[in-house]
């Protein structure tokens, strides 16, 4: 990769098949919850409630699709603001080749701090670009950037880097060396090795089966590898940190595999619940429809039942369905024992409802998480592809709320992350991606938005949940 804007940081899709494919630019709401708002999303600096725009991060490259996928913001330059970094994977190196650029911006003023091009050689350079804990020992912010078509040894393996926002420099660097494209997907996973520094899983899923690796965050080593216990096509296409739902301590996995066959040869979706420290399978799920891509999305959320232990969203959201004919669905699972606590499903057939999904914290003031889910081919009239997220109650399964995306083909929804308050004042913020909304007349150029839910009085409570004491009211 290479350095390509050093200023510094002190001062100042497309559908996959096995191996494939976000969105939003002025969006409305038609909340429940939440109050009404006019077609487009205000500015959080003028008066009023409900979700706001509080900053928008356009990309520059066109056809590049910023934002695939992207963590939460972290503070990179030591102002004591959470920073934005997402990468545009299809970013053209010598006019043909997706070697991908990768760029943090300030999330005080939206200026750009700095950005890394990928070399020729690192196929979708800037597909995953994750903030995490300092690492580098500077007491700032680094990056997680992977390339998971990179070519290693003359094949496509995939590769994962760490960077220094602050210098530019890599930190470290892993090259997949037996199956292939490593960090497609990635997730923080806690400091597992004790060394101080928050570790990772990244999964490296393959045509036949796939792995996820436990690497270290200090140094990119190898901590442990996990593997289904029977081949699973695509195993390791989405990865999520776990509350520790096997009690030793340390916080588990999820693995997702979209494409995973049962026995009799039918692909129909499967994700696992693993012990991080032992490898050991906790729970194993299967899909039931072979259009649904059923472990295309896993997550990890907070306790729902109140029986102390997280619980865990599968979702299928339908990426095998050629036809769009099915909405998508999404299940929760418990943590403890595996079984189903929720199943939604979308609202519109080929909205691809549950293409993301994470847990946005207590909305409304119930005590027990919600969620965010994204559904980013849904339609609006004659406009195709407009997007929509759902906000859910975690303890009623009811709607609270939505955002819309703004045009036809904008994806809106395809990823989603929490974010901090940028005024520091405790209310719920979310990421939203636009992977391909236009930017100055460029198509699929794509934009992340930074939205603030303001609320004019705090939601009433119902209750909260308490650790081991299982809930009646949960639906």
């Amino acid at each position: 990769m290479s350095l390509s804007h050093t200023t510094s940081p002190a001062r100042a899709c497309r559908r996959r098949h096995v191996f494939a494919v976000v969105a939003l630019l002025c969006c409305h709401t038609v909340p429940s919850l939440f109050p009404a708002l006019a077609r487009a999303a205000p500015s959080c600096s003028a008066p009023g409630n409900g979700w706001c725009l509080a900053r928008r991060f356009p990309g520059t490259i066109a056809a590049g699709e910023l934002g695939f996928r992207f963590g939460e913001p972290l503070d990179v330059d030591g102002d004591g603001r959470a920073d934005v970094a997402a990468g545009a994977r299809f970013a053209l190196q010598r006019k043909t080749l997706q070697a991908g650029n990768a760029a943090v911006w300030s999330g005080k003023n939206g200026a750009l701090i700095r950005a890394w091009d990928g070399k020729p050689e690192d196929g979708l350079f800037g597909h995953w670009v994750m903030p995490v804990p300092d690492i580098s020992d500077d007491g700032l912010a680094d990056l997680i950037v992977a390339a998971p078509h990179a070519l290693v040894g003359g094949r496509m393996r995939g590769v994962v880097v760490a960077l220094s926002p602050k210098t530019g420099k890599e930190l470290w660097k892993r090259e997949e060396t037996e199956g292939e494209n490593l960090g497609w997907d990635l997730t923080l996973a806690g400091d597992h090795d004790g060394d101080g520094h928050p570790d990772l899983f990244v999964g490296a899923p393959g045509p036949d089966s796939g792995r996820v690796y436990l690497l270290s965050g200090k140094n990119g080593t190898v901590l442990r590898t996990y593997e289904s216990a029977e081949p699973a096509t695509s195993f390791g296409w989405y990865v999520a940190k776990l509350d520790d739902l096997d009690g030793d301590g340390r916080a588990d996995l999820a693995v997702g595999a979209p494409t995973a066959a049962d026995a009799g040869g039918a692909r129909l979706g499967a994700a696992w619940a693993f012990s991080s420290a032992t490898g050991r399978e906790l729970h194993h799920w299967k899909g039931t429809d072979p259009r649904g891509g059923f472990g295309g999305v896993v997550t990890g959320i907070g306790d729902l039942d109140g029986d102390g232990k997280g619980e865990v969203v599968v979702a299928a959201p339908g990426t095998e369905d050629q036809t769009r004919s099915i909405p998508g669905e999404l299940f929760v699972y418990s943590g403890a024992t595996g079984e189903e606590l929720r199943h939604w499903s979308g609202g519109q057939p080929g909205e691809l409802f549950g293409r993301m999904v994470v847990g946005v914290g207590d909305l409304d003031g119930d005590g027990v998480e919600d969620l965010a889910i994204g559904a980013p081919w849904y339609r609006r009239g004659s406009s195709d592809k407009v997007g929509r997220v759902e906000f859910r109650s975690g303890r009623s399964g009811d709607v609270l709320g939505e955002l819309f995306g703004d045009e036809a083909d904008c994806w809106f929804g395809w990823h989603i992350r929490r974010a901090p308050d940028p005024e520091k004042r405790g209310r719920p913020a979310l990421l939203i991606g636009s992977l391909r909304h236009p930017v100055g007349g460029q198509p699929r150029v794509g934009v992340i938005d930074l939205y603030v839910l303001r609320q004019k009085t705090p939601a009433p409570a119902h209750g909260t949940t308490k650790r081991r004491v299982r809930r009646s009211d949960i639906k």
